[in-house]
């Protein structure tokens, strides 16, 4: 009897919670956004200089410069009363050359340059709050993976191709609305710890360990939101 009164008590909580959220569905929305461009800074083991190339798989993963990237999301915004929150997934594209040193050491060589693009999809949630008609800050959170590709480096001994293993990202942000329509945030993306090796076999010059980078950026992002 106590588990069948628990199962109504449970039916009931989902009856009201539905209805709650029927009569917020008047103020709630279903929001496509673009962030183009957002710009990032590498941070961490991304940002660390080296001074040799090629870099091989024992520096890969570092010396990344500043970047470019874009990104769609879909979220759906409700309100609770005391603010709007806004469940979301998306998809960003971020792009880094390596520093500009290097790029010239390469181009010195002939050799070709490596570069990073890291792919993260994001599920999360954010909070805004209006306090005039065109200024509302907001505070997100999304997790997901992310999938970092390098492009290949070469040099007298031939190209060396590498294959990163995908790993679980995370990023936190704040920022504002304008009109509803413009944004401007100032996020942190942590992309994870990817393990790097080589594509191809490369015996001569692999240890055997895969390397381990932790990788970081700064971002500053501009949305428009519909």
């Amino acid at each position: 009897m106590r588990k069948i009164s628990t199962i109504k008590s449970l039916c009931l909580l989902a009856v009201f919670v539905v209805a709650g959220f029927g009569a917020k569905a008047q103020y709630s929305h279903l929001e496509t956004s673009f962030f183009i461009p957002s710009f990032n800074i590498p941070v961490g083991d991304f940002g660390k200089s080296v001074d040799n190339i090629p870099m091989y798989k024992t520096n890969m993963g570092k010396a990344a410069g500043f970047g470019f990237g874009a990104g769609a999301r879909i979220a759906y915004r409700f309100d609770i009363g005391f603010g709007e929150v806004s469940p979301f997934a998306g998809v960003e594209f971020f792009w880094n050359r390596v520093k500009s040193d290097l790029r010239d050491a390469y181009d010195a060589g002939d050799y070709s340059k490596p570069f990073y693009v890291n792919v993260p999809v994001f599920f999360g949630v954010g909070y805004r709050y209006e306090i005039t008609d065109i200024f509302t800050p907001f505070a997100e959170f999304g997790l997901g993976p992310d999938f970092l590709f390098i492009h290949k480096e070469s040099s007298v001994l031939g190209d060396f191709k590498y294959k990163p293993t995908t790993s679980l990202a995370w990023e936190v942000g704040v920022g504002t609305y304008f009109n509803k329509r413009f944004s401007l945030g100032i996020h942190y993306y942590s992309f994870g710890s990817h393990k790097i090796k080589y594509k191809d076999n490369y015996a001569v010059l692999d240890n055997g360990d895969n390397i381990k980078r932790n990788l970081g950026s700064l971002m500053f992002r501009i949305g428009f939101h519909f």
